[in-house]
């Protein structure tokens, strides 16, 4: 008899068990911080519910089976449809809707260095009107989470999928969905294979040579995001102000390692504005450590046409071989108290992220506006998420340095510098 594993699959030990849940504890007190609640859908789907993310192609890539009524069903192949499956049927949930979840997937992929046919994955999503800020929330997240693993530095290589598109139509003059379809595709193979061989490839499919080196060009395109904009087109201002409302975002937070990569494109029926991989620095063989972006089309397949979504997957195996090598192990737990941060205007808004993001960092659970609503609701939102204090950011207070602190228990006020309201709620997330 043969007692080894089938191809792909192997036991975790304890040494990696441990780093595993190591991981975990991180992806729980990250999410916490962030306030994204927890869910895990189901392992099995019907197939078709799979197909109508990736289509037929899909059996190739994952194991699906009759069950013993004669019912075509598949194992999870990733979070992200299950959960969005599960939103699309509630239509009770209150806009954000943020969700997060941790567990086993499969995938019949042909194993390599750092991934399996059974593997795990964590996994972040919001669902709403798709906004810059939704996109901003979920990077953050994923950088706050690789440095509380002690993973970095960090690269963070922003794409974007419709900016991509405008270039390719106007440089080929193409605009047959098909065809641009591929030389996206082509895009996405410039850091896989030799430049040759993908010319060849794509010439072997009716594209002209000239066509895919001015692609292929596109995608050589790597660095400060302000600084690969500006040498762009001109006319992109339409699509790009998503990118440079997240990257404005970002850098309110302090969020480092962001890069602009025209070569990240991900998946090409399914992304349908920005995305973007996240890569350990130090481990440059490894691949994406993470991986996410827009995807709205998926919960129109569900029947949710007016639902915008955007998210982030980690790949748990592939952190693990970053953490053995020397990294820490050791994590802190996320706070006690929970504070929204509300802000007035536009003017308001930066602050407010940075704010946020300062509070997160020093491991207290903090929320902040993303859906552009008045004080006044924002306000019902922070008692219905019972925070205990909220930071309203107005111009009027800004004018003379200061923001409010709100008790949301007894409704008193006070007007603090931002750094002293931080260093307030350090103080008392200690003692109370």
């Amino acid at each position: 008899m043969n007692f080894t594993l089938p191809r792909g699959l192997r036991d975790i030990e304890p040494e990696e068990c441990n780093l595993l849940e190591n991981i975990r504890d991180a992806f729980t007190n990250t999410r916490k911080l962030f306030g994204f609640k927890l869910m895990e859908p189901s392992s099995l789907e019907f197939l078709e519910t799979l197909e109508a993310k990736s289509g037929e192609a899909i059996k190739k890539e994952i194991y699906f089976f009759k069950d013993k009524s004669k019912r075509e069903i598949a194992l999870r192949f990733d979070l992200t449809v299950g959960i969005s499956r599960w939103v699309a049927s509630r239509r009770d949930l209150q806009y954000p809707i943020k969700l997060g979840s941790f567990g086993s997937m499969w995938r019949y992929d042909e194993p390599q260095y750092g991934r399996y046919r059974w593997f795990y994955q964590w996994d972040v999503e919001i669902f709403g009107p798709s906004k810059a800020d939704s996109d901003a929330e979920i990077i953050d997240f994923t950088y706050t989470l690789f440095k509380r693993l002690g993973i970095e530095p960090i690269a963070i290589k922003l794409g974007d999928r419709k900016i991509v598109e405008k270039i390719i139509r106007k440089r080929t003059g193409s605009n047959n969905q098909s065809e641009i379809f591929d030389m996206l595709r082509a895009l996405d193979k410039l850091k896989k294979k030799k430049e040759e061989d993908i010319i060849n490839e794509y010439q072997a499919k009716g594209i002209t040579q000239t066509n895919i080196k001015q692609i292929l060009e596109i995608g050589k395109l790597s660095g400060d995001p302000n600084k690969i904009l500006n040498k762009l087109e001109p006319d992109l201002d339409d699509v790009s102000r998503r990118m440079i409302e997240t990257i404005d975002i970002l850098n309110s937070r302090g969020v480092q390692g962001v890069q602009l990569d025209l070569s990240i494109v991900r998946g090409i029926d399914y992304y349908t504005g920005p995305v973007f991989e996240v890569f350990d620095v130090n481990t440059k063989d490894l691949g994406a450590l993470a991986g996410g972006g827009s995807y709205d089309s998926l919960p129109e397949i569900f029947g949710r046409k007016e639902i915008g979504a955007t998210g982030v997957a980690g790949g748990v195996e592939r952190t693990i071989i970053s953490l053995k090598k020397n990294r820490k192990t050791d994590f802190n737990r996320s706070g006690k108290i929970k504070v929204y941060v509300a802000f007035v205007g536009k003017e308001s808004a930066h602050l407010a992220s940075r704010i946020t993001a300062q509070l997160r960092r020093s491991n207290i659970l903090a929320e902040v506006e993303l859906m552009g609503r008045s004080l006044k609701k924002q306000l019902e939102v922070a008692a219905s998420l019972n925070a205990r204090y909220t930071i309203i950011v107005a111009p009027r207070e800004m004018a003379s340095g200061k923001v409010v602190l709100r008790d949301m228990n007894t409704g008193n006020e006070e007007n603090q510098t931002s750094e002293e309201v931080i260093s307030t709620l350090i103080t008392k997330d200690q003692t109370e």
